[in-house]
């Protein structure tokens, strides 16, 4: 390697030394990647294998080759990164890293990245198989939680190529987001039986107290539809949280197959700091937003959780976040404004006046970047976008001018950028709005608290007093705290 590891990556390379399937559930900004590309190098170096496939969101994948590898990998190799929908010339380019090897050629290390959602196409999923069938090759999940539903396509297409890679790896910092079940297919992949069951069923049931098959919800639910009789219902707790069960006992099936690291335990970074600004709506908009909500409660009782409403309930969950911040979006996908004003606007502005150094603001819906990013630059700042709306060279771009200093706001959607980018520059981020995701949630906070922060960040939430801003800020909190009990968190 080019570059030298740091205790706790050398720490992780000895522990999984040896061993044909490990999980890196390295907290963001640890350097999970630079540990993949260092072990991959040692097995190539030993003979083990001749190749990497690298599966991992969109938009990182190409980060692996364009800037990832190149920095720290210090063997001969060819990387390239997959195009869907390339041309015949990209698409030449790209199979230069299939080519075969002639008789006195140097051995390289050949290197194939690929956007997991990729493998949900005919074309993406051949050229994979096709990679990984004509190689001795490590197969490496990027951000794992990506495969946490056994019953999505891409996790089963994972599945289907898994038996065809020598080694198996797959690293994040957020194995855990919902649910102790998020692992376990996570875990199949390496080693089916890994955690003592093939059955996610069997799973479920071992580590969730389930509502009774004679309960009437259940029965209720089989009149309608005979398959519900079979239904896996997590019970609940009076305050609405999930009731789990047996977590230290995963977490010590989880321990000898993978390695767990947290920043505050390697990396000498500054504090995060959270603060919350809150907000009141404006009479039109409470009037709306209490409207919807007697409608919701048709169908639930409580606005929270998420996860136990019906598709109609979550639309108008939606639609309860999309009045705070001042419209709805009809089915038409017409934008109604309600009010004549936006105090979660006013409240960001507010807050940007005092704020320290570079800012980033993180907001869930289009309509909220648009009205951002056009009051940020007319009170004079100098704002760049990342979110579905801005190409691929544009969003190289604004984080190029976020960090060098030609920009000093930066407004992005987390879906869209809060993976694998680096926004080190900044020193206060902004959550315009929330989702229930806590893994959206903890990536892109990562993304300003990593390796070259340098000094405090503080995490600023807008809440609506009173709305469905306070039950998102419930969710998150639980989810976390589930999460650090299984990985052992608590105790670090």
């Amino acid at each position: 390697m080019k570059t030298t590891g740091m205790k706790h990556q050398l720490q992780a390379l000895r522990r999984m030394n040896g061993r044909d399937g490990y999980a890196l559930f390295m907290e963001q900004g640890t350097g999970k990647t630079w540990t993949l590309l260092a072990d991959a190098e040692r097995l190539f170096a030993a003979g083990r294998i001749d190749a990497m496939l690298v599966i991992a969101p969109k938009g990182v994948h190409t980060n692996w080759v364009r800037r990832e590898i190149p920095a720290h990998m210090d063997c001969p190799l060819i990387a390239r990164a997959w195009r869907s929908g390339a041309t015949k010339r990209q698409l030449a380019y790209i199979d230069e890293v299939m080519a075969m090897r002639q008789h006195g050629d140097e051995l390289h290390l050949r290197i194939l990245t690929i956007n997991i959602d990729a493998l949900n196409t005919d074309a993406g999923f051949v050229y994979a198989k096709r990679f990984l069938s004509a190689t001795r090759a490590i197969l490496a999940i990027d951000e794992s939680s990506r495969i946490k539903n056994p019953s999505s396509g891409r996790t089963q297409a994972i599945m289907r190529l898994s038996h065809l890679a020598e080694i198996k790896r797959i690293a994040t910092g957020t194995p855990i987001t919902n649910a102790p079940m998020d692992v376990f297919a996570q875990m199949e992949f390496l080693e089916s039986g890994l955690l003592g069951t093939t059955s996610y069923r069997s799973f479920v049931s071992e580590y969730a107290d389930l509502v009774s098959s004679n309960s009437p919800m259940i029965m209720n639910m089989a009149r309608r539809n005979p398959k519900a009789a079979h239904a896996q219902i997590v019970a609940r707790n009076e305050d609405g949280t999930p009731r789990w069960r047996n977590l230290d006992k995963l977490q010590k099936l989880l321990e000898p197959h993978s390695f767990r690291v947290l920043k505050k335990d390697c990396l000498d970074l500054p504090d995060k700091i959270y603060q919350q600004v809150y907000f009141e709506l404006l009479p039109a908009q409470q009037r709306a937003y209490e409207l919807l909500r007697d409608e919701l409660r048709i169908e639930s009782d409580t606005i929270a959780p998420a996860e136990m409403m019906t598709v109609s309930a979550l639309a108008a969950l939606v639609k309860l976040q999309q009045i705070t911040s001042g419209f709805v979006i009809t089915p038409q996908r017409d934008i109604m404004y309600v009010g004549d004003g936006n105090p979660r606007l006013a409240a960001l502005l507010d807050l940007v006046e005092d704020a320290q150094g570079k800012i980033i603001v993180w907001a869930r819906f289009k309509e909220e970047l648009r009205a951002v990013a056009a009051a940020l630059t007319q009170a004079g700042r100098v704002v760049v976008e990342y979110h579905g709306s801005v190409s691929d060279a544009d969003r190289d771009r604004a984080v190029d001018e976020f960090q060098s200093g030609a920009a000093n706001v930066f407004v992005g959607q987390p879906q869209s950028g809060g993976i694998g980018l680096t926004l080190t520059a900044a020193q206060t981020v902004v959550y315009y709005s929330n989702d229930y995701n806590s893994e959206t949630r903890k990536q892109s906070e990562d993304r300003a608290h990593r390796i070259g922060t340098k000094t405090n960040v503080v995490y600023i939430d807008l809440v609506a007093t009173g709305t469905v801003d306070e039950s998102i800020s419930r969710s998150l909190q639980r989810k976390s705290e589930m999460a650090a009990a299984i990985l052992g968190d608590a105790r670090s």
